[in-house]
């Protein structure tokens, strides 16, 4: 258990920060002690979001009627299960017990749509490599092969980030030409057909050496980022507590005109997030190609985490959030924008009415705040407020519809007054301003949930070099701590309590 570590604001070596982490961890183990919450435990916590569809779609049923119509009962549990976990668990760690909400909502979302939603034992298809010939063929369900061989494919369809290798995959990342309709046999992938870079600017690597030094390149830069962000960013209590914070002794930068603190809110909140997905993307492509094994794509199919920026430019929001930002976040949030056919291809023939483009889009947007949502309510903070993640979401959908909107309408006006150049910054104005007004509904319940207070990196070459120079005592509590990584940090057994085993497993 930790140790909980009452300080005065009065005392001069007082640090907001540090005493944040202790109030929220104290709250943790106080609800852990009266059976209020639970921590985050492995195998138990995932039986909704993974083992039991993983189960169901490891027996073949498009032989057995009886056991699709069943897919009802499977989803129910999943519903049950996942409820469960969303409101009895959390964690002494603030990025666990805000992690825990994403899986919970995510493998709602994701679990229905494998289970309910979809037929992939009929429709879904996945590159895979022959052993013999190292040819690339499409994979679909191979319910005549051996136990092992469906539980691969069925866990290579709940795990895949972006489904990147199969015939649903997210549109912008680089893909091969999906599997034709109707052709018996096995089809070979055209890899030659794949293209390296996407019009919205997703690339993958040529060569091994080119990936890694890609990947090492970004968390190098992110590391660094997040190494001043979190050495000097912490000194501004709205980073810390939200914007509830005490008391104006713990306002540091009084003497800032609050405009140019929101903007400078607006902009630590952007890059703290875009640093903190290319630090640990970079980290999870490298680990699952260079030690759980390369996969069927090999370096193919690790693509890049986001689009360029010139797709932001050309399209403004649409761009943000489709080619940098939305795209992502994977298929789970992305359900109604995409199906499978039993031709192994998108329903993109027909171009969908207005009608329907505007409701995919917001409930694409809407399950995504949904999902942020659900991390700030199993957080140990009790004063996070489970609408703003969605607002601010559902707010970036409208912003990509009226923006839309009225670039189609004033086109002909606005191609004769202004130049490419000019079209294409305010593009960039309409992002940057759209996202200052509304990214507070996301930043405040994260700031309110403590994730700013979550150390991403094990070491602090900053705060190393704040130390030699002599001003290591500015820092202030336990941000003076060159190693930052705890106790709360890394796996540990737990035994189910009264008795309950199957709840035992490792803690993290």
């Amino acid at each position: 258990m930790a140790t909980t570590i009452t300080l005065n604001p009065n005392d001069p070596s007082y640090h907001l920060a540090t005493a944040q982490v202790h109030h929220l961890r104290s709250i943790f183990y106080d609800q852990l002690s009266q059976g209020k919450t639970k921590p985050l435990v492995l195998p138990s916590a995932f039986f909704g979001t993974l083992f039991l569809p993983l189960l169901y779609l490891s027996i073949p049923h498009k032989s057995r009627l009886w056991l699709y119509h069943a897919r009802w009962l499977v989803a129910v549990a999943i519903l049950y299960l996942d409820y469960q976990l969303l409101t009895t668990t959390s964690g002494s760690n603030i990025a666990i017990g805000y992690a825990v909400g994403l899986i919970a909502c995510h493998g709602t979302v994701w679990g229905l749509t494998a289970v309910l939603f979809t037929r992939p034992q009929w429709d879904a298809a996945r590159v895979a490599e022959d052993p013999k010939t190292g040819e690339y063929y499409w994979q679909f369900y191979p319910s005549k092969g051996t136990w092992w061989e469906r539980m691969s494919w069925a866990q290579d369809l709940l795990l895949n980030f972006r489904c990147v290798g199969w015939n649903y995959a997210v549109s912008t990342i680089p893909s091969p030409p999906f599997p034709e309709a109707g052709m018996k046999g096995r089809q070979r992938v055209g890899m030659d057909k794949m293209p390296k870079v996407t019009q919205t600017g997703y690339y993958i690597s040529s060569t091994t050496k080119e990936f890694v030094l890609d990947r090492l390149g970004h968390i190098v830069w992110s590391w660094l980022v997040i190494d001043i962000w979190t050495t000097f960013g912490r000194a501004d209590p709205y980073i810390v507590l939200g914007p509830e914070y005490l008391h104006s002794s713990h306002y540091k930068i009084n003497r800032v005109p609050m405009w140019l603190v929101g903007l400078g809110r607006s902009f630590l909140g952007i890059t703290g997030v875009a640093a903190g997905l290319f630090y640990f993307h970079s980290i999870y492509q490298l680990i699952n190609y260079c030690i759980l094994g390369k996969g069927g794509l090999d370096v193919l199919g690790y693509p890049s985490l986001f689009g360029g920026f010139g797709t932001v430019a050309d399209k403004g929001l649409g761009g943000f959030w489709g080619g940098r930002g939305f795209a992502a976040a994977g298929e789970g949030e992305a359900v109604p924008r995409l199906r499978v056919r039993s031709n192994g291809k998108r329903r993109r023939k027909k171009k969908p009415t207005r009608g329907k483009m505007v409701v995919t889009v917001l409930i694409a947007f809407f399950l995504s705040g949904l999902m942020h949502a659900c991390g700030g309510l199993t957080s140990t903070s009790p004063t996070t407020r489970f609408w703003t993640p969605i607002l601010f979401f559902v707010s970036q959908g409208v912003g990509v519809l009226v923006q839309g909107f009225v670039c189609e309408c004033f086109r002909a006006l606005i191609n004769r007054t202004f130049s490419a150049k000019w079209r294409r910054v305010g593009n960039l104005v309409v992002v940057a301003v759209w996202l200052h007004f509304t990214g507070w509904g996301l930043v405040d319940d994260m700031s309110r949930a403590g994730i700013w207070l979550f150390e991403p990196v094990p070491f602090s070459p900053v705060r190393w070099l704040v130390k030699v120079l002599g001003y290591g005592n500015l820092l202030g509590g336990n941000n003076r701590n060159v190693w930052r990584l705890d106790e709360e940090y890394g796996p540990r057994w737990w035994w189910g309590p009264e008795g309950r085993w199957w709840e035992s497993g490792f803690r993290f």
